[in-house]
């Protein structure tokens, strides 16, 4: 069925739109006239945030929703590359080759926000066993699929500094890991690349927004 509010599909079984949030069996919208521009509009921080959606396991493969949001790490070409699910198969296809394979958990990183412009604005590098895995913005959540076994997961600048690492293995039993990365500001002589204090922890995925 699709959603009577924003028109994804909702599949079988959930209570609610993964995109909007509708609950199903609402009633459709009626039409109203365009509000008037706010004067004041309502921060980020405060706007509604997308449901977070527990991962379910199909055998050894972990499933997502519709419309959810990945990275993969292409094993063939090696490409690194987000995407949004699109349909229910088990499987995540490589954008530039085309080629799908399964992963057997996800690990969730969230970048919190740093207010000073410097930090803000300069991009940090996502290291998975020593691989590139993409960069992460300010405030930005990556979804990034894993294959089954052992991965050592940090952030920071590839090659140069990078934050305390954190060994996982990915399990049927283990297969959803959360972490956020922050960087701290102790003054203006330190900056990215040359020693900036970085803080990367293991969280609950529940405290990991919109992904």
């Amino acid at each position: 069925m699709n959603c009577v509010k924003c028109g994804s599909v909702v599949a079988e079984g959930n209570n609610f739109c993964m995109v909007c949030g509708t609950p199903v069996g609402a009633s459709a919208p009626q039409s109203a006239p365009a509000p008037a521009p706010q004067a004041n509009p309502v921060p980020q921080s405060e706007q509604p945030s997308i449901p977070y959606y527990q991962p379910v396991m199909d055998g050894a493969n972990i499933t997502l929703p519709l419309s959810r949001k990945f990275r993969i790490r292409c094993p063939d070409c090696g490409r690194v590359s987000d995407d949004i699910k699109r349909d229910l198969t088990v499987g995540f296809p490589c954008p530039s080759c085309k080629k799908a394979y399964s992963y057997a958990g996800q690990v969730l990183i969230y970048r919190m926000g740093c207010f000073y412009p410097l930090y803000a604005s300069a991009p940090m590098d996502i290291v998975i066993d020593g691989l590139d895995y993409g960069r992460i913005t300010n405030q930005e959540s990556v979804r990034i699929m894993l294959p089954a076994g052992p991965h050592v997961v940090c952030c920071g600048n590839l090659g140069r500094n990078l934050s305390n690492a954190f060994q996982i293995v990915v399990t049927p039993e283990y297969y959803n890991f959360a972490f956020k990365f922050n960087l701290v500001y102790h003054g203006p002589f330190t900056y990215p690349g040359r020693g900036i204090p970085m803080e990367f922890t293991q969280c609950a995925p529940e405290e990991i927004p919109n992904i």
